[in-house]
């Protein structure tokens, strides 16, 4: 991969941007070309792949554009989820799991990004959390006061214990 670095950490594309995703890569150590080459992505969380294209034309340095916001209008039917993604490209005439062969064109799968979708903004001071409370509920609220009580109880009997009874009053 050229463009993104695959050492830059995981890409994040956000669905429906309107501007479009460029992937960049080469291919190196090749003494069989390929004729064609098909680009996938496969999300493992929805165990699905979508074809990007099939019969892609060979070149030493290939580049394809995704545009997420026209693929997110006319894909109701398998719409994009927001997971990870791998990017898989092979050769037209083999397949996804081929093993690799000497000189030819290995199926990759080493690129690996994100996808969100974008939410409208929320002024701060109006945004409630759904799923954050400063009260306690009635678990924390028993587990706190068995707590308190426990240490208490252990004070208690070590002082009794230690110098007796008479000193506890």
């Amino acid at each position: 991969m050229i463009t993104p670095a695959t050492t830059a950490g995981t890409t994040l594309y956000r669905i429906g941007d309107p501007t479009p995703i460029t992937w960049v890569w080469n291919y190196t150590s090749l003494q069989g070309t390929p004729t064609a080459i098909d680009v996938l992505v496969a999300c493992s969380t929805a165990t699905a792949t979508w074809t990007l294209t099939q019969n892609m034309t060979f070149e030493p340095t290939a580049t394809f554009t995704w545009d997420t916001q026209k693929y997110a209008e006319s894909a109701v039917a398998s719409p994009l989820l927001v997971a990870q993604y791998t990017l898989m490209i092979y050769d037209a005439d083999s397949s996804v799991s081929a093993t690799a062969e000497p000189g030819y064109l290995a199926p990759y799968d080493g690129f690996q990004f994100g996808m969100y979708t974008s939410r409208p903004y929320e002024d701060l001071g109006e945004w409630k959390c759904a799923t954050c409370s400063g009260a306690l509920g009635d678990g924390e609220r028993q587990a706190l006061g068995f707590a308190v009580s426990m240490s208490i109880i252990t004070i208690l009997s070590f002082t009794w214990y230690v110098t007796g009874f008479a000193a506890l009053l």
